[in-house]
């Protein structure tokens, strides 16, 4: 199911409830739906401050599926770079990226992240036989973030 389709769901279960408000259907975001063509519009929250998610695993399922990459460095990062340089440099440099498993909160009908999964960006054959490191695209909202607010908000 796609991000639109679930939203849409989510929507459509609301205005049987009686609230056709789309507010609130995706944590972090703004969501707007139309509701005569079915579109689907999606921005940033921009008062949203807390989207630094740090997983807490236990030292048997360190490496782990469900853990892969959460040791991985952005190998894009420049703080001299512009967002334009930034995305350039990561096609170039990582080849993972986060995605964010979606769920319906029951409570509040939200579609809201549970838990962030590390995909390839590409296919990637690796053929080395010495340990390597790989890159993460953290993206360059959190850098700007870390930059503005400090890395001490969200490291610990």
């Amino acid at each position: 199911m796609t991000l639109s389709d679930a939203l849409w769901t989510a929507y459509q279960e609301r205005c049987t409830e009686g609230n056709p408000d789309s507010s609130g259907l995706l944590f972090g975001h703004q969501v707007e739906i139309d509701a005569d063509t079915g579109g689907v519009s999606i921005k940033a929250d921009k008062d949203f401050f807390s989207r630094i998610f740090i997983p807490e695993i236990k030292e048997e399922d360190q490496f782990s599926a469900t853990s892969l990459g959460v040791y991985a460095n952005d190998l894009a990062y420049d703080p001299d770079s512009t967002e334009e340089q930034y995305f350039e440099n990561s096609e170039r440099n990582n080849i993972l990226q986060l995605v964010w498993r979606l769920a319906k909160d029951e409570k509040n009908g939200m579609i809201v992240p549970t838990w962030p999964v590390v995909i390839a960006r590409q296919d990637v054959r690796l053929l080395n036989t010495v340990p390597m490191e790989v890159g993460l695209q953290y993206g360059f909202n959190y850098w700007n973030a870390v930059t503005k607010e400090g890395a001490s908000k969200y490291i610990k």
